[in-house]
């Protein structure tokens, strides 16, 4: 049996951690989650198998579909999605792991932001823009980035279907989160404001940064249990 598969297998069910690097030429750091892995989720591919980490909400951190090229690397799991995008996945943390719970800038928050929500919708995202444009699907084939250079009120915004979720600094070391949902009321296109039960402002520290992508990936998931209206 192959070698990656029999990883595969082995990983089905377990607590795992993830490490994400997406980054010009994979150098830069890396983003680290942890969930649960499941090796096959057809609810979540559409029909198609995929395997994937979950979060204790049952939310994806990682998809990995049936076309990307997985291999083994010093143990752990690893797809390289392109040159500059790779996901490990371990049953044990990674001994290079530094998380001191200090100050981060905007720019390196929405970097984790894009490595993590990517990796979780893959496709199925929308984002602009990019903060790391090189390390962007569209920079593999040489075409420009949608925007150049961030946009005027320095926000991010994510997408997926009818729902999307906007990031933008609110001061000097805090970043806000708006969740707008459209859907058709009456024959009507409305669109509706949520507001995360948590609050929907954010310190620019890991740990909040690490919650502020847990509620946007389950804002674009469509689960609002934790959202008021």
């Amino acid at each position: 049996m192959d070698a990656t598969f029999e990883r595969l297998r082995a990983l089905d069910g377990k607590d795992v951690f993830v490490a994400l690097v997406r980054a010009k030429d994979q150098h830069g750091p890396a983003v680290y989650r942890n969930g649960v892995f499941h090796l096959f989720a057809p609810s979540l591919g559409g029909g198609a198998p995929v395997t994937c980490v979950l979060d204790a909400r049952e939310l994806p951190i990682v998809t990995l579909l049936g076309t990307d090229t997985l291999s083994i690397a010093n143990g752990a799991l690893r797809a390289e999605l392109r040159p500059s995008f790779r996901i490990d996945v371990h049953d044990q943390p990674f001994p290079e792991r530094t998380d001191d719970g200090g100050i981060i800038s905007n720019e390196q928050a929405t970097r984790e932001l894009v490595a993590e929500l990517e990796a979780g919708f893959r496709t199925a995202l929308v984002y602009r823009p990019d903060p790391d444009p090189d390390a962007s699907l569209r920079a593999r084939y040489r075409l420009p980035p949608t925007e150049e250079g961030p946009l005027r009120d320095w926000s991010m915004r994510f997408a997926v279907g009818h729902n999307s979720a906007t990031v933008r600094p609110h001061d000097l070391d805090t970043v806000r989160l708006t969740c707008l949902g459209s859907s058709v009321r009456a024959g009507r296109q409305v669109v509706d404001v949520f507001e995360p039960l948590d609050g929907v402002d954010y310190a620019l520290i890991s740990r909040d940064v690490t919650r502020l992508a847990a509620n946007v990936r389950a804002f674009l998931a469509e689960r609002r249990d934790r959202f008021d209206r």
